[in-house]
């Protein structure tokens, strides 16, 4: 009865390891056979994502954005002269509609301009005050005139009461313009 029994537990185990075996063949070849279409599907969903990224960066203008980025604040590349002259309009916009308060803002706006056209340009520093320090007199010939024109900027957003006056305010635009032509910004 004990080497009957072992001949039993010998013939069950080794049917089920065929068994087991079998099965497992039958695993792998079921998986091989399914891998090759999930390979293709998973290439294709792939290649529809990547498309359509493409297709939204390109519609959004992602892109063209970033690299406008890359190309003036990480290259420092010159400051565009179709945004300087935009912005140049808004300041003359300003200037000729006369009253205090848009001589104000075009004074702060043409010395947002140089500040901007110097980063662009490379000129280290915080503000254009700091900039202005870093410039040589040979850099920028009016640079004296740039400083008292800084200076009237100042003393518009530090002073709640400060009168300009528009020959003051021309003066200032003339001096920004003159420093912005040296700079190669404006051809005229």
């Amino acid at each position: 009865m004990g080497a009957s029994f072992t001949q039993t537990l010998q013939a069950i185990t080794a049917t089920t390891t065929y068994a087991i075996g079998r099965l497992g063949k039958t695993a792998i070849s079921l998986y091989n056979v399914s891998l090759l279409p999930l390979e293709i599907f998973s290439a294709l969903v792939v290649i529809v994502l990547i498309v359509a990224t493409v297709v939204i960066i390109i519609k959004t203008g992602w892109f063209s954005l970033h690299v406008n980025h890359v190309r003036n604040v990480v290259l420092k590349t010159d400051m565009s002269k179709k945004e300087a002259q935009k912005a140049w309009a808004a300041v003359q916009k300003h200037f000729f509609a006369g009253d205090a308060n848009d001589l104000k803002m075009a004074v702060m706006a043409a010395d947002n301009i140089l500040n901007d056209a110097l980063r662009y340009a490379g000129v280290r520093g915080g503000n254009l005050g700091d900039r202005l320090k870093n410039i040589k007199r040979d850099q920028i010939p009016n640079l004296d005139d740039i400083w008292a024109a800084h200076k009237l900027r100042n003393e518009i957003a530090h002073e709640i009461n400060f009168s300009l006056k528009r020959d003051s305010a021309e003066r200032a635009l003339e001096t920004y313009h003159a420093a912005l032509k040296n700079l190669g910004v404006f051809d005229e």
